[in-house]
């Protein structure tokens, strides 16, 4: 809904020789040591952001706050939001905007703060303070809008539409006679195909992604049209009938709800607004088809036989669930029955659950005992989501879970614990650091009839050893064999790379400015990069035509990306600036493979590459090459035939892969 309280309150804001410093200062960040554990301008602006939501959501109007300072902690952050998207931060860090000497040169900027100040403040679109709420929950915008590069991806919803047809035309086919079963399956043949090329993205057509925040990277791509408009996105719009209106709200989400909106051109970013507002679009909001009396039974024999479900929740799986008795387990409620009288000791703590739970009851197929175990853990002040993030306190597994659920709790360091546990906590019986003591969970141990389902009878939690002692256990053979997996690669196994004196420091978080230095060990023309002594700075995202920046440079090159990129920012885990080095590429006309191939130009290195595209690039004589050396290509200071043939990065330390699997773990002594 639209608001228009500050056009009717005539409400102003001093807008005299507004600076960036003042913009920061507005979102209470006056020291720039706040900065200081920021890996890159990423970081950095993630810290803005959370700055900027505690602001907003204190100052609305709609709980009584000031409507100028709220004007102006909005029009701050988007001034911030433009200097962090047009790549325009000075050194590549916020940070120099608060020391003394920025103060006093922020006369010579080369943005007008002024005037983009005063076009911010100016608005009157004013989303609800529950649009605001939801948007602190997103450290990460859940949803990127861009035109495909390639036309290789595929739209999820088309594909999943595709195999269902296949399927339908398959079982008519087997269900014909021979001769109409041989047309039926040229027609099925045909479908599907056509089908196929239905899910294909065509190539610079809109399509929208969501974040996969195990990954750390945008997935699961639609066509624009197949994208359903998430309630998040519904309720910051201020008023959906008026385009204008509505895509200066996507703007404002833009890195908050969504991303890459305002990278497409004009005409692309009406197009979306138009999808956006189109109530039709509108997830939620789907319309019941005329006349689907089929439709209408199916849901009324859902409805009448929701209570047989329950009972048979895991009828069809894998393993039997026989002796859980539905429902025999009691819920505890704060302050009632031994309970912990505390609505918020479990206040911090967020919960992903994983497979049924029987004894709860409630729900049906796959969801039992799932909305009343959310329920029980929002009464201690907790808090339930479906996927994993940096928040995630607890992986919560009933029985015949889902293993990837495990694995990727593992990898993400989340701990596991079942409802024993759960309701021992709330009892009484655990302590959070005598639950961090016990022996860890095992998926097997949720499996069909070895899952022991949670009573309310009192369970004594003998004291055991956390998971790291489980080797201590095994027997000699296992630990040999586990040595051996675990020991370095034969060094004949992974070719040499070059001397430490041959080598180039490898691309690490960029905390410092850069300058080159002649190297005077070595008689050719090669340089080695350094620190510049007193003077911080972060690598900021090059845009080609921008600030030097050639387009396409990258045009006809392969690469392949190993290691982390955290002076890049976004993802986490493996995946870590991934992403962003991706776009970075593309952007500038390249193109990134998964795998070392005889096609690929250059594996790009990142701090704690894998050891097996590392081998693998310097058995097929590929370039090894570091993000400072793709940099200095992009601002023309080197050619592509120069960072080829400089020496590689130097590695002193190889990525333990997923699990600890990777090949080599320390290559120090190399």
């Amino acid at each position: 809904r639209i608001r228009t309280w500050m056009a009717h309150n005539k409400l102003s804001v001093a807008m005299t020789n507004k600076t960036l410093t003042s913009c920061l200062g507005d979102l209470d960040i006056t020291d720039a040591t706040v900065f200081d554990t920021c890996e890159s301008t990423d970081d950095e602006f993630k810290l803005i952001k959370k700055n900027w939501r505690k602001k907003v959501l204190a100052e609305h109007p709609d709980k009584g706050g000031d409507p100028d300072k709220f004007r102006t902690t909005n029009a701050s952050f988007e001034v911030l939001r433009d200097l962090f998207q047009q790549s325009k931060v000075k050194d590549g860090t916020f940070a120099s905007y608060l020391s003394e000497s920025a103060k006093a040169a922020a006369a010579e900027s080369d943005i007008d703060i002024d005037e983009l100040f005063t076009k911010y403040s100016k608005s009157t679109n004013v989303p609800s303070w529950e649009f605001f709420a939801e948007a602190a929950e997103e450290d990460v915008p859940g949803y990127k809008v861009e035109t495909a590069r390639s036309g290789r991806s595929k739209c999820t919803v088309c594909k999943k539409n595709s195999t269902k047809a296949a399927i339908a035309g398959s079982a008519a086919a087997e269900t014909s006679t021979a001769i109409v079963a041989g047309t039926a399956r040229s027609s099925s043949r045909a479908k599907k195909t056509s089908s196929s090329a239905m899910a294909d993205i065509e190539k610079d057509d809109i399509r929208v992604g969501s974040l996969d925040e195990i990954a750390g990277s945008y997935g699961r791509w639609h066509h624009l049209e197949c994208w359903r408009v998430p309630k998040k996105v519904q309720n910051g719009l201020t008023n959906p009938t008026d385009e204008e209106s509505s895509l200066r709200d996507l703007l404002l989400m833009e890195e908050v709800l969504l991303t890459g909106l305002a990278a497409l051109d004009e005409e692309d970013q009406m197009t979306f607004v138009r999808h956006v507002i189109n109530t039709d679009h509108w997830a939620g909001n789907r319309k019941r088809k005329a006349g689907s009396a089929s439709g209408s039974k199916a849901k009324s024999a859902k409805v009448a036989s929701k209570a047989e479900s329950a009972s048979k929740a895991t009828k069809g799986r894998k393993r039997s669930t026989a002796n859980i008795v539905p429902g025999s387990y009691s819920m505890p409620v704060p302050g009632v029955d031994g309970a912990v009288d505390d609505e918020k000791f479990l206040s911090g703590k967020t919960f992903v659950m994983t497979g049924v739970f029987i004894e709860v009851g409630g729900g049906d197929d796959d969801s039992v005992g799932v909305e009343n175990l959310k329920s029980m853990i929002e009464s201690f002040g907790g808090k339930v989501t479906t996927r994993f993030s940096k928040k995630t306190s607890f992986l919560l597994a009933g029985n015949n879970p889902v293993a990837k659920r495990f694995k990727d709790a593992r990898a993400k360091s989340i701990e596991i614990i079942n409802l024993v546990r759960l309701n021992g906590l709330l009892k009484g019986q655990l302590t959070f650091d005598r639950l961090g003591k016990l022996e860890a969970l095992d998926s097997e141990e949720f499996m069909g009839s070895a899952y022991q389902p949670a009573t309310n009878a009192s369970v004594s939690f003998g004291d055991s050893k956390p998971a790291a002692a489980k080797t201590e256990a095994k027997g000699p053979a296992a630990v040999k064999k586990e040595a051996k997996k675990a020991s370095a690669v034969n060094a004949a196994e992974i070719p040499p790379l070059e001397s430490d004196e041959d080598a180039k420091p490898a691309a690490a978080a960029s905390s410092q400015a850069l300058v080159a230095h002649a190297n005077p060990s070595e008689s050719t023309s090669s340089t080695a990069v350094v620190p510049a002594p007193g003077k911080k700075s972060r690598f900021q995202m090059p845009r080609p035509g921008q600030n030097g920046a050639i387009a396409d440079v990258f045009d006809g090159q392969r690469f392949v990306l190993t290691g982390l990129f955290p002076e890049l920012g976004g993802g986490g885990g493996l995946n870590l600036g991934k992403a962003k080095m991706t776009t970075l590429i593309e952007n500038f006309g390249g193109r990134v493979t998964s795998q070392v191939s005889g096609k690929t130009n250059f594996v790009v290195v990142g701090k704690d590459p894998g050891a097996s595209k590392v081998s693998k690039a310097t058995a097929k004589s590929i370039p090894l090459v570091d993000l400072l050396a793709l940099n200095r290509v992009i601002h023309g200071q080197a050619s592509l035939g120069d960072i080829a043939s400089e020496p590689a990065p130097r590695i002193t330390n190889f990525s333990s892969g997923y699990g600890g699997n990777g090949l080599l773990k320390n290559a120090a002594e190399w």
